[in-house]
């Protein structure tokens, strides 16, 4: 009996250390945006998102805070000084950030000058090794130099963090990177003219495979107009499934024209989640 209550104190005992050392455990900065205006003043902005999706900001003048120059030196500056609190993400927005970061592809593209005395804006994404080393990777840069990486998953990252950060000064147009550049539907899931086509329709289910769906005649015309005046706008996550989506084939009599897959209102591609809406 003594020995069954020691092993209970001590599960006990194990168990509220995890969940204390839970608690305390650090997050640490996986996407971060500054701007330094350089000419006319020394306003600095900086933003940046946790690992648990803390939303983290700071602005006034460089004289004051010393926003350093190289990123190694803002990342350790991300996380010795206090940041005022913005907000927190979902889980769902947290965990499509994520992998967009862990999908991200460094681009080695140069910087081009597009300004005088705008300041500047450059926002990375932080991967981190297996050793924990953050590796930072370039995802745009607007103001008195331009660039963008035009990977999608970056464009995605870009986009979002701004979204998130609206008090972070960025730039659009030519001073700015240009963004995923909307693309019809049909265009990118490769259809061919869906004019007069059928529809037959797939619930992809985790467990019990796939399970088809009626479709009326309504239905068809209805998914049919949806496909073919709508455009694929951005990347929004790079994650995978193994089901939850419904998969749409297009055929005129027996040839197939191809299909799409819709996951949430997104389209779900061979890399990822990418967000649609209607033109007409």
């Amino acid at each position: 009996m003594k020995r069954t209550v020691a092993a209970v104190i001590m599960l006990l005992f194990f168990l509220l250390s995890c969940c204390a050392y839970a608690e305390i455990k650090p997050a640490y900065p996986i996407l971060f945006t500054y701007y330094r205006q350089i000419g006319w003043g020394d306003r600095v902005e900086v933003g940046y998102i946790d690992s648990q999706g803390e939303l983290w900001g700071l602005s006034g003048y460089d004289s004051q805070l010393h926003w350093p120059y190289s990123t190694d030196a803002q990342f350790m500056f991300l996380q010795e000084n206090q940041f005022k609190n913005l907000g927190k993400l979902g889980h769902d927005d947290l965990f499509d950030l994520k992998s967009l970061i862990n999908a991200v592809e460094v681009f080695d593209g140069k910087t081009s000058h597009t300004a005088n005395d705008a300041g500047i804006e450059r926002t990375y994404a932080i991967r981190y090794s297996t050793e924990g080393e953050p590796e930072f990777i370039l995802l745009g840069m607007s103001g008195d130099n331009m660039f963008e990486n035009p990977d999608p998953n970056a464009q995605g990252l870009y986009l979002a963090v701004h979204r998130m950060f609206p008090n972070v000064t960025h730039y659009a147009g030519l001073m700015g990177p240009s963004g995923f550049i909307p693309v019809s539907l049909t265009s990118f899931c490769h259809l061919g003219d869906l004019n007069g086509a059928t529809v037959k329709a797939f619930y992809m289910d985790c467990e019990g495979g796939p399970v088809e769906r009626e479709l009326s005649a309504d239905e068809q015309a209805k998914i049919l107009y949806t496909v073919m005046n709508s455009v694929v706008t951005g990347k929004v996550s790079a994650a995978d499934t193994t089901g939850g989506y419904t998969d749409y084939g297009f055929y005129k009599g027996e040839e197939y024209l191809g299909h799409i897959s819709i996951y949430n209102e997104y389209c779900y591609h061979s890399d990822g989640m990418y967000s649609i809406e209607i033109r007409k």
